[in-house]
């Protein structure tokens, strides 16, 4: 019997747990229901979702959202496959330009995509006009561009978007039956550089009494490259009396030279519409670009290169080194600094060399390409990270489209320019036709490299499948026995990353074996001579001589100097901070103050004086360039003498701020 009232009561608990939780799971099941909206409902919640995101949508993104054009189903899956979310705004101003066949003149920063502006609207126009597919049809659209690899690049962009039309490339360098064989075929799109499209007309190859779309790309540099002539005898075929209508005439570039008026005015006349997205005192060149600047001697350039892209784009990031010559290219190519797999590219690479190492460079398997201005514009090479110019370019244009290989796309970039003393005035330059502002900064410094390199190496270790670990443990375990955890793991980031040995180098001039110092007082200094009395009372004469390339600071309260770097720890040991002055290893270069001789004479190290008025060591003296210094009045330095300081009271040259002999009088 209590057996049996043991079972009945287990059951009787077991039933009211079964209940509990029956309810429960009916108020959760309610719950449910409850919440669960009505169709009307989820409606309204989706339209209140979109409106929200509506609302977190930049301008951009809200003007060139699809809805606001007349793109087909089939144009947007091909965007959406691109990962397009919305037309940029130089394809938002444009678009119903192009698709209601205006002539159009459209002026866009280099990385805005100018290409998509006109191949989408076109492909549209296109597919929904004409259907067929006669065979031997001439092509309807006629492109050209300056360069083979952006000819390409343009070919790729509107087969990327059609479904149904054949557009093909053509270049030189390349064999000409194959290109006969397409033109005989039919096509609907032809792109090409105007040399080779040139070739094909003169050959009677190619028919232009069906086209109704011209377009021109990046015009200013084909202006560059010498193709005017050509340019223009193609329109007048384009344009020849044949034609029973005059084809629709786009051009795109980032510049407006005056040959694009005058064609314009020749060709549609007033019958044309202008857009313009660069202004005459606007930023001209993309907004997320960092621009920097390092002044470098011609022999410490390589090694500062190598340097700067461990610290700035590393073995994972993609960089671009532009050349102003083939030979500085080659020879950067083969440089022992350079770290990173890197591939060089100019005008005598053959044409299949050129598209292999363009393809590893997109896939990232080559992480530096090393160019001449040959691949400089146009060109669609996602996620770089750094670009480097060796040298500041001749015209403001070239460095424009040069750091537009970066900052594309939304992402932010890195143009880095190298220039040796005497270029100073060329970075001047550079700023104000751009409107920008170069950060001048010096080289890597020893912490910076050994920082990036080891931020670096961590990030390979990801790279290890964890199959491979295990035969590596065993000799792991020994090294941690060995030298301990940390030391262990520090020293092989140290080799992966190659940095086993690090060489100091000056923030001043990039000249490896230097250290640069910063000293700061408590108050404004007027000459320099301060600064090497405070260094004459607290280090020995072997070491004072040796400061060199020493700058006044912005505020004039600091100054920054060099020495060599085999005096660090005699510095260290014998320099003691006073309640007024400090001298410390620097870090980063401050912001320096301008030098007046980079306006007037030649300035720095090549002797041009720091003087005021006319003067201002504005004349060569004799000798080493002399000049400048203090002189009478406001007429600046007198005449310099042969070890280049100013034969005056206080011989000191101001522009490295050195005593030139041993004999100076500190005031």
């Amino acid at each position: 019997m209590k057996n049996s009232a043991k079972k009945t009561a287990q059951k009787e608990k077991t039933k009211v747990k079964k209940e509990k939780k029956s309810k429960k799971t009916d108020k959760a099941t309610n719950g449910l229901e409850e919440s669960a909206p009505s169709n009307d409902s989820t409606e309204d919640q989706t339209k209140a979702a979109d409106n929200t995101t509506e609302k977190e949508l930049t301008p951009d993104e809200k003007n060139g959202a699809f809805s606001n054009f007349n793109i087909s189903q089939q144009s947007l899956k091909k965007l959406s496959e691109r990962g397009v979310t919305y037309l940029f705004p130089i394809q938002a101003k444009t678009y119903n330009i192009v698709y209601e066949g205006k002539n159009l003149i459209a002026q866009a920063r280099t990385g805005t995509g100018k290409t998509l502006s006109f191949a989408l609207p076109l492909v549209e126009l296109l597919q929904k006009c004409d259907k067929t597919k006669k065979t031997a049809r001439a092509p309807k659209v006629l492109v050209m561009a300056p360069t083979r690899e952006l000819a390409k690049q343009v070919c790729e962009d509107f087969s990327s978007v059609s479904t149904n039309l054949s557009a093909f490339c053509i270049y030189g360098g390349s064999p000409y039956a194959p290109q006969e064989y397409a033109l005989r075929t039919g096509i609907d799109i032809l792109v090409g550089t105007p040399g080779r499209i040139y070739d094909h007309i003169e050959r009677g190859n190619l028919d232009l009494t069906k086209l109704q779309h011209v377009v021109l790309d990046e015009v200013d540099q084909m202006l560059d490259m010498g193709f005017a002539d050509m340019v223009d005898s193609i329109l007048q075929h384009a344009y020849g009396a044949e034609i029973e209508k005059k084809p629709q005439t786009l051009l795109f570039s980032a510049t407006l030279p005056p040959w694009v008026q005058q064609t314009g005015k020749k060709y549609f006349g007033n019958n044309v519409e202008k857009i313009v997205l660069v202004g005459n005192m606007e930023n001209r060149t993309s907004k997320n670009v960092e621009h920097l600047a390092i002044k470098c001697s011609y022999f410490d350039r390589a090694s500062t290169i190598g340097d700067v892209i461990k610290v700035y784009s590393g073995n994972h990031g993609r960089t671009m080194v532009f050349c102003q010559t083939k030979r500085d290219a080659d020879e950067l190519a083969v440089s022992p600094s350079i770290k990173q797999d890197c591939e060089v590219l100019h005008g005598d690479i053959p044409q299949m060399k050129r598209e292999r190492v363009l393809k590893s460079f997109r896939e990232g398997k080559c992480k530096v390409l090393i160019s001449t201005d040959v691949a400089a514009r146009g060109l669609d090479i996602p996620e770089i990270d750094l670009v480097i110019q060796c040298s500041p370019p001749k015209d403001v244009e070239s460095y424009i489209h040069r750091s537009g290989r970066t900052g594309r796309a939304g992402r932010s970039g890195i143009c880095l320019c190298f220039y040796k003393p005497q270029e100073e005035y060329d970075i001047q330059t550079v700023e104000r036709r751009a409107n920008i502002k170069f950060k001048k900064i010096g080289g890597p410094t020893t912490e910076d490299i050994i920082k990036a390199s080891a931020a670096d190496a961590a990030r390979s270790l990801e790279l290890v499948e964890d199959e491979t670990l295990q035969y590596f443990r065993e000799s792991a375990q020994a090294l941690v026995e060995e030298r301990g955890a940390v030391d262990a793991v520090a020293a092989a980031l140290a080799v992966i990353s190659g940095s086993t040995k690090i060489v100091p180098r000056s923030l001043l001039s990039s000249k490896e074996g230097f250290t640069t110092y910063i000293f700061t007082t408590n108050m404004e200094m007027r000459t320099m001579s301060y600064v090497w009395r405070a260094l004459e009372k607290q280090l020995p004469e072997e070491i004072k001589e040796k400061a060199m390339r020493m700058r006044f600071c912005k505020d004039k309260m600091s100054s920054v100097f060099d020495l060599p770097s085999e005096f660090e720890s005699d510095v260290a040991t014998k320099w003691t901070d006073t309640n007024f002055d400090t001298l410390q290893k620097a870090t980063a270069l401050p912001e320096l103050l301008e030098s007046e001789s980079s306006n007037k004479g030649y300035g720095n190290s090549w002797g041009g004086g720091g003087g005021g008025g006319r003067g201002g060591g504005g004349f060569r003296g004799r000798g080493s360039r002399g000049g400048g210094g203090f002189g009478r009045g406001s007429r600046g330095g007198g005449r310099g003498m042969s070890n280049g300081f100013s034969a005056q009271k206080r011989r000191i040259d101001t522009s490295n701020g050195e005593p030139q002999n041993k004999k100076i009088r500190f005031d």
